[in-house]
């Protein structure tokens, strides 16, 4: 039993190990990666095809297109105000801007 074990993790652990260090595909060597590559010219995808349904919504259906529907009756939004975020950022600061000094 302490072999079937054993040999149960020595394989599993194998094949753990082989799947952590197998080679991950290099995408930057495909005809894709190429700057010229026209990616309008690929073949349209035949199979698969989920058919669309329109992109407009029919608002006429929902509760607030009643002609009975108070607007007022709605509760008021909460009137925080967001946090005032700078739209700058200070890229001397970063790692990459200190090793190069």
């Amino acid at each position: 039993m302490k072999l079937l074990a054993s040999t149960t993790l020595a394989l599993a652990s194998l094949l753990l190990t082989t799947q952590a260090f197998a080679e991950r595909p290099d995408f930057s060597k495909t005809a894709a990666a190429r700057a010229d590559y026209r990616f309008a010219d690929n073949p349209g995808a035949k199979q698969n095809l989920v058919p669309q349904s329109s992109s407009r919504h029919d608002f006429s259906k929902t509760t607030a297109a009643n002609s009975e529907y108070r607007f007022a009756d709605n509760p008021p939004a909460d009137e925080t105000e967001p946090a005032s975020r700078s739209t700058q950022h200070d890229f001397s600061r970063t790692q990459a801007a200190s090793k190069q000094s």
